[in-house]
This record gives C-alpha cells, sequence and structure tokens, in this order.
C-alpha cells in the first residue's frame, strides 16, 4: 500500500531507517492473537488447544521458530516491531504534492538556464509553503524528530477532524527552517 508521508528533517533515509521492514533487530516474542492461532490451526487441521504442535508449525507458518511460553503460542522474530516502510521515493505518486507560497524559478543544465517557474513542489521550508493549503489537505502521515503520526486508513468524518487537527498541532511544531520533504511509502 502506497502512503504519503511529510518528513521535516533533511536526511530523509536516516530519518525512514529506524521504520524499515528490512531492518533486523534482536530476537523478540511476538505472541500470536486468538485469531490468529486458529487460522493457523484450521490450515494445518490442528486443535487450537495444540498449541505445542502449532509452535512447531511455526517456521513453516511464518519463517520464524514458534515456542509455548506461559500457555501462550508465540514466534521468535527479528523482524523490526516499528517497520513500517518497505521502500520509497521522494515525491513518487505525491510529486508536488506541497503548494507553495510564492512560484519558485526552475532552472536546468546544471542551473544555467531558467526553466520556468513551479508553484508545486515535493520539498520546500515551511516559510515557503502555502500552509493552509497543506492543513486543509494533510498527508497522510508525518514523520517529525523521530516519531510517526499517522491518520486512520481511510479517514472520514470525525477520525479525519481528529486527523487534521493532530496534524495542525505537530505541523506548529516544526520549525520554521526545517526542511518538509513528501515521500511516497510503501508497506
Amino acid at each position: 500500500m502506497h502512503t504519503c508521508l511529510l518528513i521535516a528533517a533533511d536526511n530523509i533515509e536516516a530519518q525512514l531507517q529506524p521504520f524499515s521492514v528490512h531492518l533486523e533487530v534482536e530476537p523478540h516474542e511476538m505472541p500470536l492473537s486468538d485469531s490468529d492461532i486458529r487460522s493457523m490451526a484450521e490450515h494445518y487441521g490442528i486443535l487450537p488447544t495444540d498449541l505445542h504442535i502449532l509452535a512447531s508449525k511455526m517456521r513453516d507458518w511464518e519463517g520464524e521458530d514458534g515456542i509455548v511460553k506461559n500457555g501462550q503460542l508465540a514466534r521468535i522474530s527479528r523482524r523490526n516491531p516499528k517497520g513500517r516502510v518497505d521502500y520509497y521515493c521522494v515525491g513518487g505518486k505525491w510529486d508536488g504534492f506541497l503548494q507553495l507560497r510564492q512560484p519558485r524559478k526552475l532552472r536546468r543544465l546544471f542551473g544555467l538556464l531558467p526553466a520556468g517557474c513551479t508553484s508545486r513542489v515535493s520539498s520546500a521550508k515551511k516559510s515557503e509553503i502555502d500552509q493552509q493549503a497543506l492543513l486543509a489537505d494533510p498527508p497522510a502521515a508525518l514523520l517529525f524528530r523521530g516519531q510517526w503520526f499517522a491518520s486512520p486508513i481511510f479517514a472520514d468524518g470525525d477520525a479525519l477532524d481528529t486527523w487534521k487537527a493532530q496534524f495542525s498541532r505537530r505541523f506548529s511544531q516544526i520549525p520554521d527552517e526545517t526542511t518538509r520533504t513528501v515521500v511516497d511509502i510503501h508497506s
């Protein structure tokens, strides 16, 4: 799924790295939910109460070892629990998402020749952005100071209003000279 993310920082790769699904972390236990256990049991034709047998099937099911601890089925995972990004592209589907307050002159051929103007970009300082336009139609997620803030999927009505208020509050905390970049992320 593609998501429009606004990153408030300069080094995009460093900002996204903690949220990469490709980042391996120290092994940790990930308990399975009751519905996951039922699905797994149904798939293998095993009773959902036969946790030790299900644990022995975990490598086939999830590609990770399974354990039973304190009566709970879990997998031993090295997957990043904060993983949200498979890959990303600056702009991507949302190239030109940021509307500028004043048009920006474009240059080509190593900046030597003028190439017209644009009023929509994928990266700009806060002071350059038409903030009313951005706050009226915010991106689906914001990454600022290592924290990820996101709208609920397919938000509308009250949920959308709540996201707009949260985004506006967070956006107001970003210093004016911080670069904002719109990134198309895939998860």
